[in-house]
């Protein structure tokens, strides 16, 4: 039982502090009585003149919110509509929840407006607020008991000037009494009077009670009749800020003068009642704790944490060294000192809660490895407060953002911060995935990130809360990238349908040329003997035919991109040049502006020119028919040196496309002019794969297109190494 550190000071505390207290406590009571009595009774003074403060705050308050009233641009309007001026009073009466209802009278003492519209057209010229304010100031009335409610009340009213300074009515918002007297007991109630709980009433110059707790006696009892005293007296106990009480009363009174201010000409004078033995009770009782806190501290504790210092700090340091040395990662063997049972008990406890840390800790730090690690970007977000609450390193790769700049904010508000990540969750439907209870889904999704469509592949899982299992507080998203695997697909099928397509169309050209120049051969022979009248459909017979080997050609072209091959040192921007030149005069007279950006440095390359200047030709060709109301075409070159590649871009502002435009560019014989076959931006596509470039193209409906050529800077290397 003794073995306890409880148990010990227990003993030690009664046997060293029971006799010196007992003498000490009586000898200080009658030492700093007179102390503590006045330090009671100047609280008592203080308690009352802030509560003066307060009031005159009140004041000041209720004369700036009609002042403010007042002022308003349409009430101070005087043709304003008497609609709008109501409106302007239940706005008013909506911020200031103190007031009930707001009263307007013009220059003739007539109401004109109020809030409920049911005193409209009485007269006030016979009360005294109108008159006071119509001499321009603001005016508080004192509190008087109306003789239309029996009730008391106080009026606050303030003259309407025009932008004249012109006196055009008299405002007046009626609030409650009420409201006075709870900023009394508030006042009250928040700043006690040490352990007494007194009340406050307020008196004006005649002595009327005109504010108290009991209602009842509110201007129904005159202050200075019932204890035989004038305002003189009064005055004199608030100036000196000293206490009073009267014979056969068991309260003590202290006064302070409420300061008057413009509008505000009354005598009032807030009083504060404190029951005599709640007042100064607390002596005693003070005196001992001050006697404890001093006397046993100093004289008796001195002694007794010297004896027990030793005995109780040795052991609490040796576990704060231990501690310390787990907490900066040393893991040596602790040395405890065998003490009482309370620190025995904290030791064994201390060792078994650092062996869970450092297992929790591996588990910890493994986890975070294998999510920072792995390839797969994850995130999670609060189901409750939709924010993002977990995002790994590969999600920073994705998206392109920090994640200290989005941990913590809204998913349903990530547009300002990222638009990539805004576009998954809106893609992926993840806000709504956030209403159910327990989500576990996959499904590939595609969305939009620095205008390049990306392929993701979602798996959804709902997380339970640490503390509630059953309590799902949490969604995470785990996304695996598809976007390259996608992307060659895409391409691997276009290739093979190009392959195929240029297959067929090989075959093809081969059985129709053959057929095709016979009959033509046999058309121009009917043509030099047959009559002149049938001249014109032998024409038009030839040049359909003429056009016919055009489609083929295109073919053969399909078919096969490399026929004729001739690789040459090639100035992409001269070559442009050149090409832009011949259609300076076609452009001229559609209205149309051409301007070239261009590089100034691009290397040479060892390419076919002719084949890509087939390519240029077909691109600018599109632009200006796109553009049949005239427009501008931009064409611009660089080179991007860390990828090694020229770029070579085609913008113009004509019709552009749509999406299902967009996705069948490369198909052979779509198109969508009148006359077009349909193989000029498949013969295009064939011949920069076959360079090893790309064509990417982005497009609005409406708004223009451009087409995008990159070809490696090593063109001729490349195409001798492949062949």
């Amino acid at each position: 039982m003794f073995q306890t550190l409880r148990a010990k000071l227990l003993i030690f505390f009664l046997l060293v502090t029971f006799i010196p207290l007992s003498v000490v406590g009586v000898m200080g009571y009658y030492a700093q009585k007179s102390e503590l009595t006045n330090n009671l009774e100047q609280s008592l003074s203080t308690h009352t003149t802030n509560m003066a403060q307060e009031i005159e705050m009140f004041i000041r308050e209720r004369l700036y919110d009609v002042n403010y009233l007042s002022r308003n641009p349409i009430i101070m309007e005087e043709q304003e509509d008497i609609q709008q001026i109501r409106q302007q009073f239940n706005e008013f009466l909506a911020i200031h929840d103190i007031y009930f209802g707001v009263v307007l009278a013009d220059t003739d003492g007539t109401v004109i407006a109020d809030t409920d519209d049911n005193i409209a057209g009485n007269d006030v010229t016979d009360r005294a607020w109108f008159n006071h304010s119509m001499k321009g100031d603001p005016f508080i009335s004192d509190i008087y008991r109306s003789s239309i409610i029996n009730d008391p009340i106080i009026v606050l009213s303030a003259p309407v000037f025009n932008y004249e300074d012109e006196v055009i009515g008299v405002i007046t918002p009626l609030f409650d009494l009420d409201e006075l007297d709870q900023t009394l007991e508030t006042f009250t109630r928040t700043q006690p009077i040490g352990d007494a709980q007194g009340y406050a009433f307020l008196v004006n110059g005649d002595g009327e009670v005109i504010s108290h707790p009991d209602s009842s006696k509110v201007l129904e009892i005159n202050y200075m009749e019932r204890f035989s005293t004038s305002q003189d007296e009064l005055d004199e106990l608030a100036e000196n800020k000293s206490l009073t009480s009267y014979d056969g009363e068991e309260e003590v009174h202290a006064f302070s003068k409420i300061n008057q201010v413009p509008g505000f000409e009354n005598d009032w004078y807030i009083g504060v009642a404190v029951d005599k033995s709640e007042m100064y009770a607390p002596l005693t009782r003070l005196l001992y704790q001050y006697l404890i806190v001093f006397g046993v501290v100093l004289l008796i504790m001195t002694i007794a944490v010297f004896r027990l210092s030793r005995y109780i700090v040795r052991p609490v340091e040796q576990l704060v060294d231990t501690t310390t040395n787990v907490a900066f990662g040393k893991r040596a063997e602790p040395k405890y000192v065998n003490a009482y049972e309370e620190i025995n008990r904290l030791n064994n406890t201390f060792d078994e809660m650092t062996q869970k840390l450092e297992e929790r800790e591996k588990g910890h730090k493994k986890s975070s490895l294998i999510l920072e690690t792995t390839d797969n970007g994850v995130f999670a977000i609060n189901r409750i407060t939709k924010e993002v609450t977990l995002f790994n390193k590969r999600c920073e790769e994705i998206f392109g953002i920090k994640r200290e700049h989005i941990i913590g904010q809204k998913a349903t508000e990530m547009s300002a911060s990222s638009t990539a990540f805004s576009n998954l969750i809106e893609s992926g439907n993840l806000i709504e995935m956030l209403s159910k209870d327990e989500v576990r889904q996959t499904y590939e999704v595609e969305c939009t990130i620095n205008e390049t469509p990306h392929f993701f592949y979602l798996s959804i899982t709902s997380l339970p809360s640490i503390s509630k299992e059953n309590v799902h507080e949490e969604m995470l998203v785990v996304i695996h990238d598809l976007t390259e695997k996608r992307l060659m697909e895409r391409e691997l099928v276009r290739s093979e349908k190009l392959k195929v397509v240029g297959q067929m169309a090989a075959g093809l050209a081969h059985e129709i040329r053959n057929p095709l120049t016979t009959i033509r051969g046999f058309i121009q022979l009917f043509d030099n003997k047959e009559e002149s009248s049938k001249k014109r459909y032998y024409d038009l017979i030839i040049n359909e035919i003429d056009r016919v080997n055009i489609i083929l050609t295109d073919l053969m072209n399909i078919a096969n991109p490399k026929t004729s091959e001739v690789l040459k040192e090639t100035n992409l921007e001269l070559l442009l040049d050149d090409l832009l030149l011949l259609y300076q005069s076609q452009a001229r007279k559609n209205g149309i502006e051409v301007h070239t950006y261009f590089h100034g440095r691009l290397p040479t390359v060892c390419l076919d020119a002719n084949k890509i200047q087939q390519v240029f030709l077909n691109l600018v060709q599109n632009a200006v028919e796109a553009m049949e109301n005239g427009g501008r075409l931009t064409v611009s070159t660089s080179y991007q040196k860390q990828e090694e590649e020229i770029v070579i871009s085609f913008s113009d502002t004509g019709t552009g496309m749509d999406e299902n435009t967009l996705g069948k560019l490369s198909t052979p014989f779509y198109t969508t002019k009148e006359t077009g076959t349909g193989l000029g931006l498949t013969t295009s596509y064939r011949i920069i794969e076959e360079m090893d470039g790309q064509i990417s193209v982005t497009s609005k409906h409406g708004v223009g297109t451009t087409f995008t050529i990159r070809l490696p800077a090593e063109q001729g290397q490349a195409i001798l190494t492949k062949k």
